[in-house]
């Protein structure tokens, strides 16, 4: 079986995926993170990618998926076929006409997921999430709360640092310029030097365009959390500013503190 190292992108991000049973919708997205992590040419700009641009992807993305299912390294199987308690394959003319069709990567209206056989999971696994070397990292009991508190968020699938499900509270009222920078500027001190490292990467998710993202850089933090329209005081779920790890975070919260968080999330 090939190396991780021998993988192309596009190859690493849809096994990432399969060793993991994500959902075939989504991909796309996660393949342009991946691009832009890793320095790539054809990288997108620092944002999400437009619903064009995924389309646009799709039979390329498609190609790389139906190479490796050939290859017996990955598999789509639908979860709600039939009401099957089983995920069904999807094999044959039909695989390749699911994975032709834009609207099966964009949406989930159809639950089709990618997977791998037990060989190829137990073979790729710990490169597609592997743990850093971080000896010589700080303990979780070494972290402030708030350090804690940015990184639980990074690692969950929302993310949210503000907004109605955010972990940050927003600035007091009756604050000038001046004084609601300085007090935004405090509030994001745990933050920066995950984001520094590369560890963390912040987007400003918006209402309006369903999802969509730009990140906000490390030079932009201060301003733009400043801002109550990038913050974002409404109810809707999911807008305002966010945050994931990077793939080097991941492993990082692997390596570092990801079992402590679990075991204390128990113990709780």
């Amino acid at each position: 079986m090939r190396s991780w190292e021998s993988l192309t992108i596009a190859e690493q991000t849809l096994m990432r995926r399969a060793v993991s049973g994500c959902f075939l919708a989504g991909t796309v997205q996660n393949y342009g993170l991946a691009l832009r992590w890793a320095g790539a040419q054809d990288a997108p700009p620092p944002r999400s990618y437009t619903e064009g641009e995924q389309r646009a992807l799709v039979l390329r993305l498609a190609a790389v998926a139906l190479d490796l299912a050939q290859h017996g390294l990955l598999t789509v199987r639908e979860s709600e076929t039939h009401r099957a308690t089983v995920p069904v394959l999807v094999a044959g003319a039909e695989l390749r006409q699911v994975l032709n069709d834009p609207g099966n990567w964009l949406h989930t209206r159809r639950k089709l997921l990618l997977t791998a056989p037990g060989s190829v999971c137990d073979h790729w696994f710990e490169h597609a999430h592997p743990a850093a070397d971080t000896s010589a990292l700080p303990t979780w009991d070494e972290l402030s709360i708030e350090q804690r508190e940015v990184l639980v968020c990074a690692h969950e699938m929302s993310g949210m640092l503000t907004g109605a499900f955010g972990i940050w509270e927003d600035p007091p009222p009756g604050l000038d310029t001046a004084q609601r920078l300085a007090w935004v500027g405090q509030q994001i001190t745990p933050l920066v030097p995950f984001v520094r490292d590369g560890w963390i990467e912040v987007h400003h998710r918006r209402v309006e365009y369903g999802g969509a993202f730009t990140v906000i850089g490390l030079d932009d933090l201060g301003t733009a959390l400043a801002d109550p329209a990038v913050r974002y005081e409404g109810h809707d779920w999911g807008v305002g500013v966010g945050c994931i790890f990077t793939y080097t975070g991941q492993a990082v919260w692997r390596g570092a503190w990801s079992r402590t968080w679990a075991q204390r999330l128990t113990l709780d």
